[in-house]
């Protein structure tokens, strides 16, 4: 099979939105003004989200509505065909991503809310033609359309204990949704060609509880702490594939075909069927933890912090293929599933609300939003390449006429292939009466660090730019 450079490397460029951070966004009305320093506050319907013993602190009945988000994501890859020629990678979305209502019952607080986590979608037709690494292309066509979505949707409770301290909980179903469409044309310069399209379409359904507790230290400071974890009850993927290679024997079949699902996965390659490992159809279940803290320095202004902890996560599961053509083979994988290797992250979230007046006030934060894969090096893709050139992907073992394969895992595609470690800042204006309340918000995050998009290829400088707007209104009963 000819070697696909640009086929693989757009293979690899995204897997579960932008998975590759803990931190998606930030939900409510005040929330995002603070850069998400939050947990030791949360007294209006998106504390259900950070911290829903905070509900326990609401004077009033209020709903919460983000009237509009919009969210821009860009990712540039440096230097991946040609010296100074970099892939740029967008996706823009514009809609509501919090709807909450928060009832007062004394001491007892409910609420629901419907959290959109997720939404990017990336669209993109590339042309690339003669590119100065692989000499032997003419040109590559490709066409990518990408979409990633995550809902939550649930009641929360508070009850306040005493005028101190609160306990809360909130209890989420989710929906994780992913649909990746791709078409790619790569002809040479002997004018021969390969083509290949697939689709990848997930869903999977979970539970998604939060717990928290809140406390009034002192009549200035407060803290609060929260935890969460996503459970995966249920879900189901399919994975299409057509691959044609104009070169490949036509005597036996220069068309390969892979069909996949949760439950059973094959392959048709040349003369051989295999039988693969069923598909992932899980997302990843490590549990997250808030602590934070927010002072009432004076009767204008207001410090919070949060301190974001999120657990690692991997998962293993028998990934033994069998293949049988001209010969039989067994071949040997890494057990490990690579889409769910997470690293642990930790990050803060620092800012300051203050009341310019009675009905207008300014709030403004820093945080970070640090990767949570391995660190990319350039050295260590260096010892890959090397491992590849000196051994290749694969051990053989023959007995006869079979073949025993073992895959070298260091030698494999990663699709965690980006690690860049953000930090981001926020702005917001918020305007407020007894009744109603409108606030506008700006993010913008900004990180610089390394991906490996091909694992034939040295690690490529990677920028990452993201910029949000959020316009909140809400009303109090």
């Amino acid at each position: 099979m000819k070697k696909l450079f640009y086929l693989l490397l757009f293979i690899n460029l995204s897997v579960l939105g932008d998975s590759f951070h803990s931190i998606q966004g930030f939900y409510g009305q005040r929330a995002a003004g603070l850069g998400g320093a939050y947990t030791a506050v949360s007294d209006d319907p998106s504390g259900a989200y950070y911290n829903p013993a905070g509900l326990a602190f609401a004077f009033d009945d209020s709903i919460s509505i983000s009237a509009s988000n919009y969210k821009i994501i860009t990712k540039k890859y440096e230097n991946v065909d040609s010296p100074s020629q970099t892939y740029t990678q967008t996706s823009k979305t514009y809609l509501p991503n919090f709807i909450g209502v928060v009832k007062n019952m004394g001491k007892y607080k409910m609420g629901i809310s419907i959290v959109n986590t997720i939404n990017d979608s990336f669209n993109r037709n590339t042309q690339i033609i003669a590119p100065l690494f692989s000499p032997t292309i003419n040109n590559t066509k490709i066409y990518n359309l990408e979409n990633y979505k995550q809902y939550l949707f649930g009641p929360s409770f508070a009850y306040a204990l005493n005028s101190k301290l609160s306990l809360g909980a909130t209890f989420y179903f989710f929906e994780d949704t992913q649909g990746i469409a791709r078409t790619y044309l790569q002809q040479y310069t002997d004018g021969s060609y390969v083509s290949q399209s697939y689709v990848d379409n997930r869903r999977t359904l979970g539970l998604n509880p939060i717990v928290g507790l809140q406390y009034m230290v002192t009549p200035k400071l407060s803290v609060g702490f929260s935890l969460r974890q996503k459970i995966v009850t249920s879900g189901n993927r399919l994975y299409s594939k057509f691959y044609l290679d104009s070169l490949q024997s036509s005597s036996t079949n220069n068309v390969d075909l892979t069909e996949g699902t949760h439950k059973a996965n094959a392959a048709s390659e040349g003369s051989y069927i295999t039988i693969k490992r069923p598909l992932n159809k899980d997302i990843p279940q490590n549990k997250e933890f808030r602590l934070g803290s927010a002072w009432f320095a004076t009767r204008k202004l207001m410090v919070a912090t949060d301190l974001i902890y999120t657990e690692a996560y991997s998962k293993k599961k028998s990934n033994t293929e069998f293949s049988v053509g001209s010969n039989a083979r067994l071949i040997q994988n890494d057990s490990e599933i690579l889409e769910l290797n997470y690293k642990s992250t930790l990050n803060y979230a620092i800012g300051f609300e203050y009341f310019l007046s009675d009905i207008l006030s300014f709030s403004a934060g820093t945080f970070t939003n640090n990767a949570n894969t391995k660190e990319i090096k350039w050295a260590d893709s260096a010892i890959d390449l090397s491992i590849r050139s000196l051994v290749g992907t694969e051990l053989i073992a023959k007995s006869g006429n079979n073949d025993l394969v073992y895959k070298i895992p260091r030698a494999q595609e990663n699709p965690r292939n980006e690690y860049v470690n953000n930090i981001g800042y926020s702005f917001g204006l918020t305007w407020a009466t007894a009744k109603a309340s409108i606030s506008l918000s700006i993010i913008r995050e900004v990180g610089k660090g390394q991906s490996r998009i091909d694992a034939n290829s040295l690690s490529q400088p990677l920028l990452y730019e993201g910029f949000s707007f959020y316009i909140v209104a809400s009303s109090k009963g």
